[in-house]
C-alpha cells in the first residue's frame, strides 16, 4: 500500500495527528553500525499509529517493514535519543532487516508469542545464549533483535554483517 494513501487514509479516518516519517540520516548511521547496507533505508518508516490496536503504549512493532510507535514514544530522529532508545530502536530495525530478507514476521512473531503465553511466560523468546560460530539466522527472530541490540552497545562481535 503506498503510504500516501495510508498517510489520508488515517488522517481522514481518525488519526488528525499522524504522523509518518523516513529515517533520519542518524538513525541510517546507526543502523549501519550493525547492519551495514543489508537494509534499504529508504523504504523504511516511523509512523505514530500503532500496528495493533492493543499494542501497549511502551512497545515499538516493526513487524511488516515500517515502525509503529505510539505518540508517547514517537521521535524525531531516535539517533538523538538515550543509548536505551537507541538500542530499542535497533531492535526494531532488526525487524525491518527480516522482513525485507524475506522472513515472515508476523508469523514468526506470533508464534513465539503465543509460546510465551501458554507456557505462562516461563518461556522467553528474548532470552539467547551467545554462541561463537553460531550463524544469526539459527536464532528465533526476538533474539536476533536483542542480539542486534547487543551488537550496537558494543556486548557482542558483529555476526549479522559476517552472514548472509
Amino acid at each position: 500500500m503506498p503510504y500516501r494513501f495510508l498517510f489520508l487514509l488515517l488522517r481522514l479516518i481518525r488519526f488528525p495527528q499522524f504522523k509518518c516519517r523516513q529515517l533520519t540520516a542518524g538513525e541510517i548511521q546507526m543502523c549501519r553500525s550493525v547492519f551495514g547496507d543489508r537494509i534499504d533505508y529508504g523504504k523504511v518508516h516511523v509512523m505514530n499509529h500503532p500496528f495493533l490496536p492493543w499494542q501497549p503504549k511502551h512497545i515499538l512493532m516493526a513487524p511488516s517493514g515500517y515502525i509503529h510507535v505510539r505518540n508517547a514514544l514517537f521521535k524525531d530522529d531516535y539517533s538523538k535519543e538515550t543509548a536505551s532508545y537507541r538500542a530499542v530502536f535497533i531492535h526494531e530495525m532488526t525487524h525491518i532487516f527480516q522482513y525485507q530478507h524475506g522472513i515472515n514476521v508476523v508469523l514468526r512473531g506470533a508464534i513465539l508469542q503465543t509460546a510465551y503465553f501458554l507456557s505462562f511466560g516461563r518461556y522467553n523468546p528474548y532470552q539467547y545464549s551467545y554462541i561463537p560460530g553460531k550463524s544469526f539466522w539459527t536464532y528465533n527472530i526476538e533474539q536476533q533483535g536483542d542480539i542486534a541490540r547487543d551488537i550496537y552497545l558494543q556486548k557482542l562481535p558483529n555476526i549479522i554483517q559476517e552472514t548472509d
